[in-house]
């Protein structure tokens, strides 16, 4: 059974994370992982701040060159769901969609997914 207390740490985070998400703030959005975070990019897992850091760095860049609309995140005790859908602007309106999930424990985004088709011809890696 969820906890009150867990479902509102869990949207303090959501709320955190977007924001920073939306202000392109690296450092921001950096705050909410740890040495022990896991990210999962399609089939690509990453692992800890800095392979994470630089995963961050690249989709700034690319999302700040289109049109990206979140759906409303769906909070589930530890777990936040969102889908999205990206039209970069090289690309005369066609739309991406993605999906991500978060785990959120002790405040910290533990586990997070991405997936989308985006990545198969926008590459994001572990480097910067």
């Amino acid at each position: 059974m969820k906890s009150i207390q867990k479902v509102a740490e869990t949207q303090r985070v959501w709320q955190k994370h977007i924001e920073a998400w939306d202000a392109s703030d690296l450092d921001a959005i950096m705050e909410d992982y740890t040495e022990e975070s896991v990210m999962i990019l399609n089939n690509l897992m990453l692992e800890g701040t800095k392979a994470i850091r630089n995963v961050f760095a690249n989709l700034f860049k690319l999302f700040n060159d289109g049109d990206n609309k979140i759906e409303p995140a769906v909070i589930e005790g530890e777990v936040i769901y969102i889908i999205w859908n990206f039209k970069p602007r090289a690309e005369n309106g066609k739309s991406y969609f993605g999906t991500d999930t978060f785990v959120v424990q002790d405040g910290i985004i533990k586990y997070q997914t991405i997936a989308s088709e985006l990545y198969k011809k926008y590459l994001v890696s572990s480097q910067y």
